[in-house]
């Protein structure tokens, strides 16, 4: 069972409480995604989506995998009640929506392409 403390929610509440980490949970609640995917469709550097990410997990709302050389990130399967109304707020804001209008044709040039065109 996910810890309840009054202390663990301010902390997931800290954790979103950044424009970026909202569209990137915004983004993760229609799936999986390579983090160069995700830099891509928000079109910020991957530097940052990197750090938006790192207090998304600490807040355990992420989860990533690792496939050869890429990372991909999703939102962690023991989803909260939190996570779920987070989620669906965000899925109600213009800049979610823009962002998930561009997934298919990030998706549709597959990760290694991707993942090149964002490398310095």
């Amino acid at each position: 069972m996910p810890d309840r403390s009054l202390k663990t929610v301010v902390e997931q509440l800290k954790a979103v409480a950044h424009p970026l980490r909202l569209r990137v949970l915004g983004l993760l609640a229609g799936g999986e995604l390579c983090v160069c995917q995700v830099a891509e469709v928000l079109q910020v550097p991957a530097s940052s989506v990197s750090e938006a990410l790192r207090e998304l997990r600490r807040a355990g709302f992420v989860v990533e995998r690792k496939e050869g050389r890429w990372v991909h990130v999703s939102l962690a399967p023991s989803q909260t009640p939190l996570v779920e109304a987070l989620t669906l707020a965000a899925a109600e804001l213009p800049e979610v929506a823009e962002d998930r209008s561009r997934v298919p044709a990030v998706r549709g040039l597959g990760v290694p392409a991707v993942c090149q065109k964002q490398q310095p």
